[in-house]
């Protein structure tokens, strides 16, 4: 796993200046690119390596020597970044790549492949855009993400030398050189922010939220470690990104009862960590999610449709199809007054609903329906009552076993009608048990 600084080089003449971050300060030096290096590669070693992409007029006026004139025409005597590179006395190897000026739609797609190409397997990347032109700051971001995909690279610093607080180029060339003080920014939290959007938006479309766990454990470890879990904004964090891992885990494996708890316990941890400072940046992210779970409200059927309205947004059809199912058998035991926690029970009620269909008679009632009869009497009854129920539940059990059998079964519908058909039901349910508990 090697190190790579990246940096555009321009065409300006540039003038020498003070960068500085934090406690690191470099004084009377052209190019930013000598600060961010001396800044963050200076325990770099041979393994690593520096590349600097030039156009060719970049190259001839400040790779080299001397690429400058005055207005008369004269050549000024100034080092070119190549050598200003070498004078920092780095281990790593310095290469620059020739990049086309990027002025049409071609150049840009090659200027895209070059920095791509120059990427390796598991790079960690410092790069430095103060220089870059046009449109290659939005360009470097996009190749750096796509980079991250492909080639697993790990991003660990965006530099920017804030030149333009000097004025313009007059007026800074109006304050002596050492007066001229350039901070330096680091513009990976905009990085970050991308990373959190994209996590987040795969928890809301797929109900996946590793993604979101993951860059919450990576921007908290370094804290808890150095704190040795003291730091109570980063425990925040974590607890509330294994919340939301434990409550997308449960939906994926159709623990409903198991999901009013994970629910309670995001609410809290969201809660909490949107007004921490650590996090301020994503306080519109955390929105939709506090969105979602603010749905489910504490009631056992209530919460099934929602669990399984929430399956159907993010394309699980198998487990909403189960966690439907299963929760209509515990609508009926609800509005019976039976326990909806015993199998027994749970198994007669799922047959009362297939008895009343088929009009069997009791003394053709076997298993757990004739043990418990008395409660597949009742849901019999309520059938009767609402007939739409016994034949919902008929439906929603063809359409698990069709799901269960993984099509091996004669009549098996495509994909598209399953999901079709599970998106009607599902409506029918949530009409039914609103009905219901309005009297």
């Amino acid at each position: 796993m090697a190190r790579v600084y990246l940096s555009f080089l321009g065409t300006n003449d540039y003038l020498s200046c003070c960068y500085f971050k934090n406690d690191k300060k470099l004084e009377n030096v052209r190019f930013v690119q000598q600060a961010t290096l001396k800044f963050f590669c200076d325990d770099w070693t041979l393994e690593d390596r520096i590349l600097i992409f030039t156009t060719d007029e970049a190259y001839r006026k400040n790779w080299l020597n001397d690429g400058h004139q005055d207005h008369e025409g004269k050549i000024l005597k100034q080092r070119g970044l190549r050598y200003c590179i070498k004078s920092l006395k780095l281990l790593p190897s310095v290469h620059r790549v020739a990049i086309p000026e990027g002025k049409t739609e071609q150049e840009i797609w090659d200027i895209f492949q070059i920095v791509y190409d120059s990427l390796r397997i598991d790079d960690e990347v410092v790069i430095d855009i103060t220089h870059a032109f046009r449109s290659i700051p939005m360009l470097a971001v996009v190749v750096l993400n796509y980079a991250k995909v492909m080639k697993k690279i790990a991003l660990h610093g965006i530099y920017y030398g804030a030149f333009e607080v000097l004025g313009s180029i007059q007026e800074a060339r109006r304050v002596p050189a050492t007066e001229r003080l350039v901070p330096v920014f680091d513009l990976a939290a905009f990085d970050q922010l991308l990373d959190w959007t994209l996590a987040v938006d795969r928890f809301l479309g797929a109900g996946d939220a590793k993604a979101v766990s993951a860059l919450a454990t990576k921007a908290v470890m370094p804290i808890l470690k150095d704190s040795k879990g003291g730091d109570a904004a980063a425990a925040a964090i974590k607890k509330m990104a294994d919340s939301l891992e434990n409550y997308t885990r449960n939906l994926a494996t159709c623990r409903i009862l198991e999901i009013d708890q994970s629910v309670v316990s995001l609410r809290e941890r969201i809660e909490k960590s949107r007004h921490l400072d650590l996090v301020k940046p994503l306080f519109h992210l955390f929105e939709p999610i506090e969105q979602q779970v603010r749905e489910f409200k504490g009631d056992i059927v209530g919460d099934g449709i929602q669990a399984a309205k929430w399956c159907l947004e993010c394309n699980l059809i198998q487990q909403g199809v189960t966690i439907l199912f299963e929760t209509l058998i515990t609508y009926l035991l609800v509005r019976v007054g039976a326990g909806y926690l015993d199998e027994g029970l749970r198994n007669a009620a799922s047959s009362a609903a297939q008895l009343y269909s088929q009009n069997k008679p009791e003394n053709k009632w076997k298993g757990d329906a004739a043990i418990h009869a008395g409660i597949t009497k009742k849901i019999m009854k309520l059938c009767a009552k609402n007939t739409e129920v016994a034949k919902l539940i008929d439906r929603l059990r063809e359409v698990r076993n069709d799901l269960n059998h993984s099509g091996y079964k004669k009549g098996s519908l495509k994909a598209r009608d399953l999901e079709k058909k599970f998106r009607s039901e599902l409506k029918r349910a949530a009409l039914l048990c609103r009905t219901s508990d309005n009297g």
